[in-house]
């Protein structure tokens, strides 16, 4: 591996032991090329002193093999609980690796923030409950998890990054709650199965090709997402 000014450059394959990678304590950043090279461990392990100074949860999504991460327990900044990173208070979710086994997801009721490419790819999860805390649900966070049916939003979220839940093929209702003011550009892209969305008046901001490609919403559903983007094309021009 290499390591630059505390930030991992590179991890090659001769880096994973028994598909095991264990982040050296120095570490504290991880570029989203870092696994460019070796994208096969099974599980990535932070040892006790390794910290950040920049996002890193693209490096993992680029994990296609990823099943589990661990933490050691004394770490000041990370935390993990079944596999999936959390910071250490357990606001903000960072990963689920892209192989995690489980079909069912119940995120912890501290966590306010689902961070960039949490999810992404994950095709195993057929449902996510949400707590209510959470305010932000990040850009590709749930991108590609085709097998997603059920996903209840909750009533303090404030914001669906850009891709959020694109190619969610199995989605069939979403009922986005009050509150709400800003969904993304292609935030649901591609979710074909999907019949019915339920927007609420508060969203001020409808990002480009939101909901393209969603060729089984009702009439209901595009008439209620037609006016708002209309409005929003005067900023695409």
């Amino acid at each position: 591996m290499q390591i630059q000014d505390g930030c991992l450059e590179r991890v090659e394959n001769t880096d994973i032991i028994d598909g095991v990678f264990v982040i050296p304590d120095r570490v504290q950043e991880i570029p989203d090329w870092a696994f460019q090279k070796c994208r096969s461990p099974r599980k990535i392990v932070f040892s006790a002193k390794v910290s950040y100074s920049a996002g890193f949860y693209w490096p993992f999504a680029r994990c296609r093999q990823l099943e589990r991460i661990e933490v050691d327990e004394r770490n000041p900044v990370f935390c993990a609980e079944d596999g999936i990173l959390f910071d250490r208070d357990k606001t903000n979710l960072f990963c689920c690796p892209v192989k995690w086994s489980g079909s069912r997801c119940r995120i912890p009721d501290t966590v306010t923030l689902i961070d960039h490419c949490a999810f992404q790819g994950c095709s195993a999860l057929t449902e996510v409950v949400i707590p209510p805390a959470v305010r932000f649900i990040g850009d590709w966070a749930f991108d590609g998890c085709a097998n997603l049916r059920q996903i209840q939003l909750p009533v303090g979220l404030d914001r669906l990054g850009d891709c959020a839940f694109r190619n969610c093929t199995s989605l069939s209702e979403v009922v986005i709650p009050e509150g709400v003011k800003f969904i993304g550009m292609e935030a649901f892209k591609g979710c074909g199965s999907l019949e019915r969305i339920s927007l609420p008046s508060t969203v001020r901001w409808m990002g480009q090709d939101a909901f393209v490609g969603c060729t089984s919403l009702g009439q209901d559903s595009r008439s209620a997402i037609e006016p708002i983007q209309a409005k929003m094309e005067e900023f695409y021009v």
